[in-house]
This record gives structure tokens, sequence and C-alpha cells, in this order.
């Protein structure tokens, strides 16, 4: 072997062996920025308990929303256990919190009141049999009100929602790579090999999301169930049930707030003006029948910015709605407009909520302002 060889063999070893050391330092890195960060936010959080970050961020207040709760054995993808959940309330109740009611919110907003320092509003999305028989109760321990919002035609049992049927359906798919015809007519690879079931779901959810879904319910029994090769249920899956209307009435007479969510949870912003109306007017007519109430509040489906448009505020308007909710992340202020309230999504751990409800992550905005 010539000089000029042995020279190169061993610059490509010492090139893997600098790309090893390089990984392994890499991933050290990493792990240290990571224990960095979790120490940063413990000291935070310490810090968090004297209150300073509320004297600093006054006047404003956290709005959580929930999704699926569940007790023992996780039946369904995500969620948030009743342990979980029992010890967010367990703070509150030690440090002396208020969660406030729905009329609460809305008087501070009309009033111009600013939210008091220690106070937070709950919801919860779509109307799962779970939300009644664990979170309800959950709440129940500790005198809170939880303010629902429910999908009507799922109360009534017509439909569940569309993004819960897709992912009930590609988890039980064989089919490994499929070509799919979306309702705008545009292609879409379907790749189970490359992508597993979490990611093939949410990048399809992520899709339909941006479509016309006037026919999303047809498109996803008719079409993608064929493509899937999977038999469509005839009745709803047990761990997609919802929660009945006698539960609802039970609901608020215990003291929690019950609002529309729509009919059937497709996207405003991808609807006509007829169907609009129908999703915001006849979500709020079927509740007002079942529960004898005029509800003032609302929450769009999947609600962010994109998921819906002015004729949607407008005809909220038009409804007799005073408040409607979205999904953006932030704190609510008086400087927010009525019909585009931000909520967060309930951090599955204690150093997060900690993070929100002491107000660390509204400091954290307003520097990077």
């Amino acid at each position: 072997m010539s000089a000029c060889c042995i020279i190169r063999m061993r610059c490509r070893r010492r090139s893997r062996a600098q790309l090893a050391v390089k990984s392994v330092n890499d991933e050290m890195a990493h792990g240290k920025g990571k224990l960095l960060k979790a120490a940063v936010l413990r000291f935070a959080n310490i810090l968090g308990e004297t209150g300073v970050y509320r004297y600093c961020c006054p006047g404003i207040m956290p709005v959580f929303m929930l999704h699926r709760v569940y007790d023992g054995e996780k039946a369904h993808s995500g969620g948030l256990s009743a342990d979980q959940l029992r010890s967010y309330l367990e703070y509150l109740t030690a440090k002396k919190f208020q969660v406030l009611t729905m009329g609460e919110v809305l008087r501070y907003l009309n009033e111009r009141k600013p939210f008091p320092s220690k106070s937070v509003f709950f919801t919860i999305d779509d109307g799962f049999a779970d939300h009644y028989e664990v979170a309800a109760k959950v709440f129940d321990e500790f005198r809170y009100p939880l303010n629902f919002f429910v999908i009507t035609g799922f109360l009534d049992r017509q439909l569940w929602p569309w993004d819960d049927q897709l992912a009930f359906g590609i988890a039980r798919t064989s089919v490994k790579k499929a070509e799919l015809r979306l309702p705008s007519g545009e292609s879409y690879c379907l790749n189970l090999r490359s992508q597993g079931i979490s990611e093939a779901i949410r990048g399809l959810r992520d899709s339909l999301k941006t479509v016309d879904q006037q026919g999303i319910y047809h498109w996803i029994k008719n079409d993608l169930y064929r493509v899937l090769n999977v038999p469509f249920p005839k009745t709803i899956p047990p761990e997609y049930s919802p929660m009945s209307w006698d539960d609802a009435r039970a609901l608020q007479t215990r003291g929690h707030g019950v609002y529309p969510h729509t009919q059937s949870h497709r996207i405003l912003s991808t609807l006509s003006s007829l169907e609009k109306r129908e999703e915001i007017s006849g979500s709020l007519a079927r509740l007002a029948e079942e529960l004898e109430c005029s509800p003032k509040a609302f929450a769009y489906p999947t609600g962010r910015i994109s998921d819906y448009d002015r004729k949607d505020m407008e005809e909220l308007k038009l409804a007799g709605y005073e408040l409607a909710f979205n999904t953006v992340p932030a704190y609510l202020s008086l400087d927010c407009d009525h019909y585009q309230l931000p909520r967060f999504s309930l951090p599955e751990k204690m150093p997060e909520f900690l993070q929100i409800i002491n107000r660390f992550e509204a400091l954290k905005t307003k520097i990077r302002a």
C-alpha cells in the first residue's frame, strides 16, 4: 500500500473520530442545556411564589384549556391524569387563588376592571364523557367552576369530532402507504413507513384544517376509511363517547358553565356564510333548547387565528354572544378583543403550570417585547 493511501486512510479515520467526539460533545451540551433550563425554571418558580411576577405584570389572568382527562389507565392519546389536575387545584387552594366563573370574567371585561392578582379561569372543549365523569368531579372536590364548550351534534350523538375519526382510522390501518385525494382535490401521500402513527395523524389533520370542510365527515367516512381499509364504526367508539344532555344539565346545577362549540366542530374559516351561521346560531339554539338558558360565550373549533375570520366574529355578535375564545397562548387582559380571548393549553407538568399561573411567562413576554 502506498504512503498516500495510508495517509488518506488515517485522515478518514481521524475525521470519523472527530465527528464522533463532536457528536458526544453536542449530546453532552444538549443534556447540560436541558439541566440548566430545568434549574433556571425551578429557581424562577421559587421566585414566583413571592408574587414578584404578578406585581410586574398586573391586571392580567391566565385562561386554561383542557381537552381529555383520565382516571386510572389512559384510554386515549394525549390528555391529563385526574391526579395531575388535582395537584394543580390543590396548589391554587393552598395559595388562595380565585377561580372565576364566566359571569365574573364578563363583568371584569365589561366594567374594565383589572383581573385580581390571584385569579384564574378554566375551560374544557368538545363534550366528551370523561369531561363529566372525571374532570368535573375533580373540580367539584374544590368547589371550583369549570366551563364546558360542547359540540351540540356530538351530544346529540349525530357525529364524533372529525379529527378523532381521522386518528381512529389511521391508528387501526394495516396500510403502510396510500395516495389520498383531499376534499380540495389535492393529492396527499400518507406514509406510515416513514412517519409513524402520531406524525401521520398530525400531518393529515393539519392539511385538512386548511381545506373546505363542508363535506369533511363524508370524505373521512367514504374516502379515507376506504383507502385505509378500515371499517367505519357503526356507533361512536367508547373512548370517544360524549356526555349526555342530562350530564350537561347536571353540570349547570353544580355551578359549572356549559356553552356552544359549534354543531360539528368544522373549522369556521373554511365554511360558507350560510354554514357559518348555522354552526354559530344553530349550536346556540340547540343548547338553549336543552338547558333553557341563553349562553353568552363561544369557543372556536381548533381556535388558531387562521381558523376564524371577521365574518365569524360579526355572526357571533348578531347571534347574541358577548365572548369568544381562541387557542392563542397568551394572558387575558382588558385590551383583548372580546371575540378573540386567548387560552393556554393546561400543561402536563407542574413546573410549566407554575410558570404560567405565577406570571413568569408574562414577564418573559414583556422582556422580549
